[in-house]
C-alpha cells in the first residue's frame, strides 16, 4: 500500500516542506559537527563503527551521541503525540505535534542567540527526531521526513510499476519528497557558509511559518466542513 496516497494534496505539500526543513538542519549539523548527521542514522551508525575500529574515539562518541539524541527526539515526539491523543480532539493531534516541533527549534535558536552552539545542535537533533511524529498512523511513521533511503526505493519501484499499468503520479510523489530534502540540504549548506549557526534561526522561522499555515488551513477546513479523514487513525 502506498502511504502517500492516503493523504490529501495539502498534507503531501506539508510533508515536502518539512523534508526541506530536515535537509536544511541536517546540513547545518553535518558541517558544524564535521561529518556527523542529525537525521541520517544509518550514516551515523557506519561512522560510529568505522571510527571505533580506526581508534577515533572522539568521532565515535560524536556519532553515537547523534544516534542517541535522534532516538530521544523520536521518543519525545511519540510521547507528545500520545498525550495529545488523550487530551485534545483527534483532528487537532497533528497541531500539538507541530507546536512541539516549533518549540524545540525555538529553544535551539535561543541557544544560538546566546552563543551556545553545542546546546543548539543538541535541541536541533531532538527536534529532527521528534519531527517524524507529524505523519504517524497506527503507531508507525507513514511518511518519513528525515530519511530518504526508503523513499528512493519506493520511487524506483513505482517508476517501474508505471510501465506495467501503474501511474506516474506514484513515483513523482516520492521524487518530490527527495527533492524537498535535497533542496533543503543545499540551502542549509549555503546558509551555514554565510551565516554559520545563525542559519538555524532561518530554519526555526520557516518551521513556525509552515506550521502556522498548516494550522490555519486546517481551521479553515473545519469551518467549511471540508476536513476529510482518510483513515481511522487521528492525524
Amino acid at each position: 500500500m502506498h502511504q502517500l496516497r492516503k493523504y490529501t494534496a495539502a498534507e503531501k505539500n506539508l510533508a515536502v516542506a518539512f523534508a526541506f526543513i530536515a535537509g536544511f538542519v541536517d546540513s547545518i549539523g553535518f558541517i558544524f559537527l564535521g561529518g556527523v548527521f542529525l537525521s541520517f542514522m544509518s550514516g551515523n551508525t557506519t561512522r560510529l563503527a568505522t571510527s571505533a575500529v580506526e581508534g577515533d574515539a572522539g568521532l565515535a562518541w560524536l556519532a553515537g551521541s547523534a544516534v542517541v539524541l535522534f532516538l530521544l527526539g523520536v521518543m519525545e515526539g511519540a510521547l507528545v503525540r500520545r498525550i495529545a491523543m488523550r487530551r485534545v480532539p483527534t483532528d487537532r493531534v497533528r497541531e500539538a505535534v507541530l507546536a512541539n516541533t516549533c518549540a524545540l527549534f525555538t529553544v535551539a535558536s535561543i541557544f544560538v542567540l546566546f552563543d551556545a552552539p553545542t546546546a543548539a545542535i543538541i535541541f536541533a537533533s531532538v527536534a529532527i527526531g521528534s519531527m517524524n511524529s507529524i505523519f504517524e498512523r497506527a503507531g508507525e511513521v507513514s511518511i518519513p521526513l528525515t530519511y530518504m533511503t526508503g523513499t528512493l526505493v519506493k520511487m524506483g519501484q513505482r517508476f517501474v510499476d508505471a510501465f506495467f499499468g501503474g501511474t506516474h503520479a506514484a513515483w513523482i510523489e516520492h521524487l518530490k519528497m527527495w527533492a524537498g530534502l535535497s533542496a533543503g540540504a543545499l540551502c542549509g549548506a549555503i546558509g551555514f557558509h554565510y551565516l554559520g549557526m545563525d542559519a538555524l534561526l532561518i530554519a526555526t522561522v520557516l518551521t513556525i511559518a509552515i506550521s502556522l499555515v498548516a494550522v490555519l488551513l486546517r481551521i479553515r477546513g473545519r469551518r467549511h466542513g471540508s476536513v476529510v479523514r482518510v483513515s481511522v487513525e487521528p492525524y
